[in-house]
């Protein structure tokens, strides 16, 4: 019997497009996932309406304060509702065996400034933020924003 190997993400390559412009340079680590509400009634209503998971998209940044960084963008547009791509494999073009994920996210709070001493990797910040609705697989008519991977590479 044959066996099929799935393709694997793989922490190579990212796209993650904010209102056009993609940040992925600036990342290290990321996730968006649905989270079980805490509600601790559920009403008929409720039943009805379907799930009660809100989605978050958690990451972790680089702090620079250049004109331009992913730090800088945060700062400038805290609290804000944006249209956001998340592409897992860095393709600029969504396809069927490499979809994006098309979702609306709210910006969270102002980055934080930090360091340690002695650091030399550079300084981090996390961010965990609010999706609006479910985030839609999408496998034609995407495209991430300008700065992404596939043009940086090319």
């Amino acid at each position: 019997m044959a066996v099929t190997r799935s393709t694997r993400i793989l922490g190579q390559r990212l796209g993650l497009t904010f209102a056009g412009k993609d940040f992925w340079s600036d990342m290290s680590k990321y996730e968006l996932s649905p989270e079980t509400s805490d509600k601790d009634v559920v009403t008929f209503a409720d039943a009805i309406s379907g799930s009660s998971s809100a989605w978050k998209l958690k990451a972790t940044a680089i702090q620079s304060l250049d004109t331009g960084s992913f730090w800088e963008y945060v700062w400038t547009n805290s609290g804000k509702v944006v249209d956001a791509i998340l592409a897992p494999h860095g393709n600029k073009v969504a396809s069927v065996s490499q979809p994006h994920f098309k979702f609306k996210v709210k910006i969270g709070a102002k980055p934080p400034i930090s360091s340690e001493a002695g650091d030399e990797k550079g300084a981090t910040f996390d961010f965990e933020w609010n999706v609006e609705g479910e985030p839609e697989k999408v496998t034609t008519g995407s495209t991430l924003g300008t700065g992404n991977l596939t043009d940086a590479l090319s």
